[in-house]
């Protein structure tokens, strides 16, 4: 079988699995895979032939040698990968000496994401992201790197295959084509519920936790050289504060320019400022969403809106975002969130009116007043925290477990918490320090709502 260009990605109608082409991806994607580690070498190698300007022979050829097998192994990496859409599955085959061979059935995505970092907006590349419902992200559906345009048409054909949900006629239902080489592709209307206030977004980073975090350790640094007088003495501080550096980049970077729009094919997100992100949710697979008050953003006003979806976890240079939820309002006004929560949950949303028991004072005598619960048919809200306040929406067609804990302090006091467990692996709604009676209650009552809503909802 001939492999097609490496720039030409047709998707195809077939019957068979034999009949469907097999891509690679784009010659330049161990370059910008390898990106960081090459600027390093680059930079490395500078300094080099700067400091031995009088010997740069040997030494030069030595790091050459090292920068042309890094470009080997990154060509032979590529030379082995390939992928490939059959029978409702993307399949990814890699690797040279030990085979590897990945399958993802479309009718189980979550999330398709278009990623960019800096050397592939400069390059005209993307890598294209396939969420699914577990396993990590390093095993998870990358395709890393195609064109830009190609990354864009194969994401909206795989959400359109993955929407279709059976294999020969989810495929025969595209026409035949070449991805980014048969004329226009299909621009999908979409209406646009938030964008992020650019001027706001800095402020309430500096206003956050990470922001407190390196105004402390700036601070620290600085007493210090204004005690001991000599610049020197920074120097243990240097680690600190490089890394609060990093984490205040990070979330700028990751957070700047958030959009967000709905269309037919899901919620589409657009962020970043160096490296951008295009994200697209599919319908219904949002596993919870969250509603963040920290205290001096309440003062202001502010507040954060953020979605759980069930998906990988991220890979190692991700974990600083991956640790937090996808902020779909980084920081945005109370009405903005309210209308962009109507909008996620498809009805008013419903309010934690529900009060604890007095008993909970004796527990949690801050953060009495801000606990609270309520429910409906297609939802359970919660909400708790005291300095930031956080307010839980589930739906409860999308509940996988339900828990009811007891600790020492509240079984004296005769309360207990329920626990609401999804998908999303970084939600749980707690129902928190109610009565015992009215915790055995909700626990009994749930499982037969949660069964009502995904009959309702299948």
């Amino acid at each position: 079988m001939t492999a097609p260009l490496p720039d030409e990605l047709p998707l195809r109608a077939a019957s068979a699995a034999s009949d469907q082409p097999w891509h690679r991806l784009h010659p330049l994607s161990p370059l910008v895979r390898a990106g960081r580690q090459l600027m390093s070498l680059v930079v490395l190698l500078a300094g080099l032939l700067v400091a031995n300007h009088h010997r740069v022979g040997r030494d030069l050829m030595t790091d050459l040698v090292i920068i042309a097998i890094a470009l080997a192994g990154g060509f032979v990496s590529w030379l082995v990968t390939r992928w490939q859409i059959t029978d409702g599955v993307l399949r990814v085959d890699t690797g040279l000496i030990r085979r590897d061979s990945r399958r993802f059935p479309l009718s189980q995505i979550q999330a398709v994401d278009v990623v960019q970092t800096g050397l592939a907006r400069v390059l005209g590349l993307a890598e294209l992201r396939v969420r699914m419902a577990g396993g990590d992200a390093a095993h998870g559906g990358r395709l890393a790197c195609l064109r830009r345009s190609d990354a864009e048409q194969l994401r909206r054909d795989l959400l359109a295959l993955s929407v279709a949900g059976t294999a020969v006629a989810a495929v025969a239902a595209i026409p035949a084509r070449a991805v980014g080489r048969a004329g226009p592709a299909v621009v999908v209307p979409e209406r646009l519920l938030f964008r992020v206030n650019a001027a706001r977004l800095p402020v309430a980073i500096l206003l956050s936790r990470t922001g407190a975090v390196a105004i402390a350790v700036a601070a620290a640094a600085g007493l210090t050289i204004a005690v001991s007088g000599r610049t020197s003495t920074i120097a243990p501080f240097l680690p600190f504060v490089l890394g609060a550096m990093v984490n205040l980049w990070r979330q700028l970077n990751g957070q700047y320019g958030t959009t967000v729009a709905a269309a037919p094919d899901g919620l589409r997100l657009r962020s970043g400022l160096i490296q951008t992100t295009a994200e697209t949710i599919r319908p219904g697979r949002i596993q919870a969403v969250r509603l963040a008050e920290p205290l001096i953003w309440r003062a202001l006003g502010w507040c954060r809106l953020e979605v759980d979806v069930a998906g990988a976890r991220q890979r190692r240079e991700d974990q600083g975002e991956g640790q937090r939820l996808r902020a779909v309002i980084p920081v945005g006004s109370r009405a903005e969130a309210g209308q962009l929560l109507g909008e996620l949950i498809g009805s008013q949303p419903l309010l934690p009116r529900l009060a604890p028991p007095l008993a909970a004072r004796w527990k949690a005598p801050l953060a009495y007043h801000f606990l609270g619960w309520n429910r409906d048919d297609r939802y359970v809200v919660a909400s708790r925290g005291r300095v930031c306040r956080q307010t839980t929406w589930v739906p409860l067609d999308k509940v996988q477990s339900i828990r009811w804990v007891q600790g020492p302090l509240q079984r004296r006091l005769g309360l207990a918490t329920v626990h609401l467990d999804v998908a999303g692996k970084r939600v749980s709604a707690k129902i928190q320090d109610r009565s015992d009676a009215e915790a055995r209650e909700i626990l009994a009552g749930l499982p037969d709502l949660a069964r009502a809503a995904r009959s309702a909802a299948a």
